[in-house]
């Protein structure tokens, strides 16, 4: 299974293009995918992007949560299909993220590429910085959800 991790800098032309760090198309390996999905996150102001098939995974556990034919449940989820774009890499390994997601992460010329498992988090350099918790709150969060150190489970 993929697990992005680290951070990386990265450029972005004036098109909105990118290039997909190394450490993160090694890590794919054989399975480097050609098409990946590109999200607004809802909690901080950078965009998600999955792998096509780390992608399929959320949107089934998203169905298996919504009722589509519940309208509450109807409207969120047309909102979020409506907000999510696809995007396929160049031979280069060159992602063309459409100009109205950057803007709304706020990503002008540098960026910064972070891991989190499945998926990649593409940041304004300051607002990652800033969306950064502290030590204490690594520690307290860590434990309380995973109990303890690493070798406890």
């Amino acid at each position: 299974m993929i697990s992005f991790t680290s951070v990386y800098p990265v450029n972005v032309d004036g098109k909105g293009r990118v290039v997909l760090p190394a450490p993160f198309k090694k890590e794919m390996g054989d399975a480097l995918e050609v098409v990946y999905v590109v999200e607004k996150d809802i909690y901080d102001k950078c965009l998600n992007v999955y792998p096509l098939s780390a992608w399929h995974r959320k949107v089934d556990k998203l169905r298996q949560r919504a009722n589509m034919d519940d309208p509450l449940h109807s409207k969120m989820l047309s909102r979020y299909f409506e907000e999510v774009v696809k995007v396929n890499m160049a031979d280069n390994g060159r992602l063309n993220i459409p100009n109205e997601l950057l803007d709304y992460a706020g990503i002008g010329k540098e960026a910064i590429f972070a891991g989190q498992g499945e998926r990649m988090r593409l940041w304004k350099p300051a607002r990652h910085e800033a969306s950064r918790i502290s030590d204490e709150d690594f520690v307290r969060l860590y434990k309380e959800l995973l109990g303890g150190p690493a070798d406890s489970f």
